[in-house]
């Protein structure tokens, strides 16, 4: 009599435990490769939102103009550095669909250590009664820790500096040679330097 071929009990049992241990390894390829993709992407992102808020702080700092505001009746300076805020005067705004728009406008960094975001808000105009709202946008998110300074050239926390003449508008007109950002995102630090055109100071070096 001819005797049947077939699997035995145990060999169906390690070919299962071959299969198990396989998908286990393949699973763990696949997730691994997942989170990596993940990472990068999320990368990515930080990236693009770095990039995006130092292009838009760039193109303030080369409109960042030695012009005061009038706020509520009094002569602001060009450019305030206080307690962390940054304030200051910019022109050169176009906007074809505003006509009769003046190009100056007023522009202020404030960081919310609450919600780890840098805003950006910004008035229209350089004249304000106190009873305008700004436009606001967030500049950067996820900004762990966030510290502004003025180079003139040493690095100042505040600005105008103590010794200029509060009641002196031409003193309330100029501006620092530089502005410095240092911000920690996702726990890398940066330090972006930015140089400011200051018309007075290039009329006095032109003048020597």
């Amino acid at each position: 009599m001819s005797r049947s071929k077939g699997f035995t009990l145990v060999e169906l049992l390690v070919a299962i435990a071959i299969f198990a241990v396989l998908s286990a390894l393949g699973w763990k390829v696949f997730d691994y490769l997942s989170k990596i993709s993940e990472r990068n992407e999320m990368h990515e992102a930080n990236l693009s939102a770095l990039q995006e808020a130092h292009q838009q702080i760039l193109r303030d700092s080369l409109q960042i103009a030695p012009l005061t505001a009038n706020i509520k009746g009094e002569t602001a300076p060009a450019l305030i550095l206080q307690n962390g805020v940054l304030i200051f005067s910019k022109t050169g705004v176009t906007d074809p669909l505003a006509q009769g728009t003046p190009p100056d406008e007023r522009v202020e960094y404030r960081y919310r250590a609450d919600e780890k975001k840098l805003y950006r808000l910004k008035y229209s105009y350089l004249n304000q009664t106190g009873q305008e709202q700004p436009v606001s946008s967030v500049l950067l998110e996820n900004v762990e820790q966030y510290d502004v300074s003025v180079l003139n050239p040493a690095e100042l926390k505040s600005w105008p500096e103590a010794t200029a003449d509060a009641e002196n508008v031409q003193q309330k007109a100029l501006l620092p040679r530089g502005i410095m950002l240092s911000l920690t995102v996702q726990g890398i630090s940066y330090q972006w330097l930015y140089s400011l055109l200051n018309t007075d100071f290039l009329k006095q070096e032109a003048v020597k």
